[in-house]
């Protein structure tokens, strides 16, 4: 990776936080949960891997499409457990399910691509 990519993916990412943290305090807060799911890094790293990836591309987006459960366990899961324990707690209830619904479909996947 050069480092007009880091940089790139840097400024993307740090630019994505600070517009959330934005969105977040004004009168529409709620739109920042709708923000924090826009495919930023997801698109520079299909971008990058375009690149480096010649014409295999199509696979890893297909299993992207797959592991969309992972996201939304962890996204109940913090529902569920954001109002009656603490933050830390929660997201890591979140990060737990989410490598748990992870290991289950990369397992699936596997099976199924046999």
């Amino acid at each position: 990776m050069t480092f007009v990519e880091l940089l790139t993916r840097f400024i993307v990412g740090g630019t994505l936080v600070v517009i959330i943290n934005l969105i977040g305090k004004s009168q529409n807060s709620f739109v920042a949960g709708l923000a924090m799911l826009f495919p930023a890094i997801t698109l520079l790293g299909y971008y990058f891997l375009s690149i480096s990836q010649h014409g295999s591309l199509s696979k890893t987006v297909m299993f992207s499409i797959w592991s969309l459960p992972t996201s939304l366990a962890f996204l109940l899961t913090l529902y569920f457990t954001i109002d009656k324990i603490p933050i830390m707690q929660s997201l890591a209830l979140g990060i737990a399910s989410w490598f748990i619904t992870a290991i289950v479909v990369i397992g699936v996947y596997s099976i199924v691509l046999r």
